[in-house]
Order: C-alpha cells, then structure tokens, then sequence
C-alpha cells in the first residue's frame, strides 16, 4: 500500500528546516553520493550510495534517509516514517537554471515494479520540458499533468501564481508536499486534462502528460504516469488542440507529445493538422524519430525490463500501421497582433543547451521580422555565435577550405557559410538595414544586386529563424 502524502504536510516546514540546517544542495548531494548517483537510483542500486553515504554528518544522515531509501534512525518526525523504519517518501535535489527546488516523490523507480498509482521523481522527460520552458516573469502558470510538481515548482520563481493539476490524486498530494518543502504556495487540484481548469486563462502552460502511445492495448492503462488510456496519440492531440482555450491573450503553452507516422500518411502533416482552429502559432520541434521495434524496447527497458518477452509483442501489435514514432516538444503563442496563425516543424536532432526556453519566446517574435519588409530590418549577429574555419595548405599557402557558424546557447544551430554570407555578416551589427549590406556586398564583389539580394534573402530569413540574426 502506498502511504498518502497528505500526512506528511503536517511536520514538512520541520523537514525543510532539517534540510536547510544540514546544507541540503543538489551540489551537496553529488558532492556527497558521486556525480552519477542518480543513474544508480534509476537501477535501484544503493549499494554504493549505501557505502559513499556512511558518515554521522546531519546531511549524510538525511541522505541515506530520503535519497538512499535506508532506515531513518531517527533523524526524521515520526509522521515521516513506515513500519519498516524508512521514509515514507524520497527527496530529489533538482537545479535548473540558477534555481533549485526540493521534490518529493514515491520510494521506487521506473524498471522496478511500481503501482499504477505511483508518482516517480523528475526525469529525462521532466527535465527535457523543464529545459524547453520559457522563465519570463508571468502572471498566472499551469502545471497540467504535475506528477511530482517539478514543473510547478521550477515556475513558482518567475509566476505570480502557480496551478498544478493531476488525475491522479497521489501527485496533487506529492505537489502540495512539495509546495510546503520550498516554502511555496501552489493551488494544486484533480481532475483530468482540462476539467479542474475549465474557463480559466493562463499566461503560461506548461505540461508532461502521459504521451505513451500503444502500451494500453485493449487491456486499459497501465501506469498513470505514462499512460492516458486513451488510443494512438490522441493525449497528444487533444492537448494540442484544447490547451489554447486556457491562453491569455499573447499566452504561451509548451508541452511535450507524442505522434505518429502512419503508412501511407505524412507525418509531418499530421502533426499540423492538429493546430488547425487553435488561433495559435504552433512550433514542433522534433527530437527524436523512432521505428515501433526501437520505441516500444526504449519504453520496456525503462519500465517494464523484468516483463521484457511478455509485453513486447502485444505493444507491438497495438502499434501496427504505424512507420514511425515521433517525440518532441510543441509550443503555442496565443497572437495579439492580428497575424494569420503560423506552424513550423524544425528537426532538432544536434545536442542544445540545458535551459533553451527563452528560444520558444524569440521564435514567435520572429513573425514581425521575417515579413516582406525583411530587407528593411536592422539585424545584428546574436552573442553567442561563433563562426569556425577550416584552413588547408596548398602550394599557395594556407586557404579556407569550410567556414560553419554555430550557436553555444539555446537549440544550437549550426550551418555552411559561404565568403559572401561570413562578409555579409561580419558587417551585422544593427547600424544599417540589411538591404543596404546587400547592395554594399554586391558592390564590392562585383555581383549584381538584384542577383544578390535573390540569392541572399532566403539566406537571410533562414538565419533569422533560427535565431543566428537578431533585431537590434
């Protein structure tokens, strides 16, 4: 039987004093345990978190009480403890972006046998929304689908509110504990997709729903983490196309989904298609492509590894018509200016940066630059790009054999450039109109401009959506 986390509210301001006492840190803690201590818990090996945790210190004590899962030895309140003397929850140390917060969550882990119930700690795909959410101050923020509450406690520190919502009444009761640990206040309520909500607007939507396609078959969900009962990818669509009800106007929602690429249909276009209607501009970015073989294997290892030869062929089968499996994150602006809604799909499959959300902000601002006035902008060449050359030796001495630019933040773009485009944008530093850089570069190199500004243009708005040129 799991324990209800709503006994623990009581003693939690004891607990967070206890932590803060004890010089709780997600620096400490990997200071402490090894910087892969995470990995070992994921494989429920505490072994060594056992033997590197044996101290008599306050926070080692704590540790193997709340991160190790071994008996409490009175360092907690009794109201925190089980009958076999361990905690009855396990805390998660989670930095993001200069800000921490502390997380509780179920004993357990994923590839061992939890509860369909069982609400695990952050994750990859936690931290992969966690990176991909925009940190702009805002007003209102909705946590849709909060698990643990990592998401609605990461926006507590730039949201003047904070609501967190779960069908499963476990995860509200885990995000309330959580709320209480960081001394937060978060309006967390049950209910499922939109209904705990309904006729409210937010500034910022933020959700990890259970995205997991065809491991429910006709057998019902199995997990409520990561399965929606509901068929293919219909979670994923149905969020897509109801979340903009709840955007304030100029509102943003990022989410992570979900879809498929069906034999004989466009994939690609699917995904679009859920964007009809909306009002919204819609953003897909693509990280992953997957054959159903690799999807459902990727799914049992994480989760099921003990049931592997078991599951794997019914999971396959309620996949059947299905070429490909498709994860990524979207993202929604509610527009204000009167602009026709926009989608773009961007295949993200190089490594970007641990926080890249201010990018979601600065892809939709891009739609008032790249209109037909496009020459007529003062750009300027972002900060962080830093343009590489490649140099061979011949019997003239050295010569640029490839020059490449690249970003060192957000999506970390990178692309071919040409002499023209590295001249081009050297000269891009906000003072004059790109056209009139065009028609220089032209002048200079003995092009013609109109052949220039032809052939360049395209150029030009592919650097401004991918954010390597900037308005000044």
């Amino acid at each position: 039987m799991l324990p209800d986390p709503s006994l623990l509210l009581l003693d939690a301001p004891r607990v967070r004093d206890l932590l803060a006492d004890a010089g709780w840190s997600a620096a400490a803690l990997e200071e402490l345990l090894g910087p892969g201590y995470r990995e070992h818990l994921d494989r429920g090996e505490r072994a060594p978190l056992v033997r590197r945790s044996a101290g008599d210190s306050d926070l080692a004590r704590l540790v193997r009480a709340l991160v190790v899962g071994e008996p409490t030895g009175g360092v907690l309140p009794d109201s925190w403890v089980g009958p076999d003397g361990r905690s009855l929850v396990r805390l998660q140390a989670v930095p993001h972006g200069g800000h921490e917060v502390v997380v509780p969550h179920d004993p357990g882990h994923a590839k061992a046998t939890v509860a369909e119930e069982q609400v695990l700690g952050a994750g990859a795909a936690s931290m992969t929304l966690a990176a991909a959410t925009p940190r702009a101050l805002v007003g209102r923020t909705l946590d849709l689908g909060a698990g643990s509450g990592v998401q609605a406690l990461l926006a507590d520190d730039h949201s003047s509110s904070v609501v967190a919502t779960d069908s499963n009444p476990r995860a509200v009761a885990l995000t309330r504990l959580g709320a209480a640990l960081n001394g937060m206040e978060v309006d967390a309520r049950t209910g499922d997709l939109l209904q705990p909500v309904a006729g409210e607007l937010f500034d910022l939507v933020v959700s990890n729903p259970p995205f997991v396609i065809g491991s429910v078959a006709k057998a019902g969900r199995r997990y409520t983490y990561r399965d929606a009962g509901l068929e293919g990818d219909d979670v994923s669509r149905r969020l897509v196309q109801e979340l903009p009800a709840l955007l304030a106007p100029g509102g943003h929602a990022v989410l992570l989904v979900n879809w498929l690429h069906l034999e004989g249909e466009d994939g690609d276009a699917r995904i679009r298609s859920w964007f009809d209607g909306t009002g919204c501009d819609g953003w897909v970015v693509q990280r992953e492509l997957a054959a159903p073989e690799d999807y459902v294997t990727a799914w049992l290892r994480d989760t099921d590894e003990t049931a592997f030869d078991g599951l794997y062929d019914s999971w396959l089968t309620a996949l059947s018509g299905a070429e490909a499996v498709a994860f990524g994150i979207v993202a929604l602006h509610r527009r204000t200016d009167g602009l026709e809604p926009h989608v773009t799909l961007d295949v993200v499959d190089q490594p970007v940066a641990e926080a890249w959300g201010d990018e979601v902000l600065a892809h939709f601002a891009r739609r008032t630059v790249l209109g037909p006035d496009l020459l007529e902008q003062r750009l300027r060449l972002r900060d962080d790009v830093a343009l590489s050359e490649v140099s061979r030796r011949s019997a003239e001495g050295w010569s640029v054999d490839a020059r490449w630019l690249q970003q060192e933040e957000g999506l970390r773009w990178n692309g071919v450039l040409d002499p023209y485009g590295s001249s081009l944008l050297a000269a891009c530093d906000g003072t004059l109109p790109i056209g009139v850089l065009v028609e220089l570069l032209a002048r200079s190199t003995g092009l013609d401009p109109a052949d220039a500004v032809a052939q360049i243009t395209p150029v030009i708005s592919r650097l401004v959506t991918q954010g390597f040129l900037v308005p000044a």
